[in-house]
């Protein structure tokens, strides 16, 4: 009997561990509000910033597809494949692209999916953002 409580209470701690590990990672943070982001972001380090670049681009990618926009990242990338050139590059943008009182709470792959979108196809990005702030 001491034997399964030591293996159920084994397994608890290999979950939470798993579930923790799973929302600091650099695709768990992209669930985070944009703000909260982009505070995380701009105190990483170089490695750290290209990973959460990377991260973050992968996820607002696949929300695209999800929102029936078909989003090439190789394209959309400069030369240098660097995704944190992008995201610098929307940082400058953000608070034009979309609305401040939009960006309070709103996750950041769901804005980078939005900025996705706007580079792609500019007359869907508008639809999408006007029945986001309609809402």
């Amino acid at each position: 009997m001491e034997l399964f409580f030591t293996a159920i209470t084994l397994a608890l701690v290999g979950a939470v561990y798993f579930l923790v590990q799973r929302a600091r990672s650099p695709s768990g943070l992209s669930r985070k509000p944009i703000m909260d982001w982009m505070s995380r972001f701009d105190a990483a380090t170089p490695v750290e910033q290209h990973e959460l670049a990377e991260a973050l681009l992968m996820q607002s990618a696949l929300l695209a597809e999800q929102m029936d926009v078909e989003v090439s990242l190789s394209e959309l990338l400069p030369a240098d494949c660097d995704p944190t050139a992008l995201i610098v590059s929307w940082q400058a943008q953000l608070t034009v692209a979309i609305p401040a009182h939009a960006l309070l709470n709103t996750p950041a792959r769901t804005v980078g999916a939005l900025l996705l979108i706007r580079d792609v196809q500019p007359q869907r990005f508008r639809e999408l953002l006007g029945q986001a702030l309609t809402n």
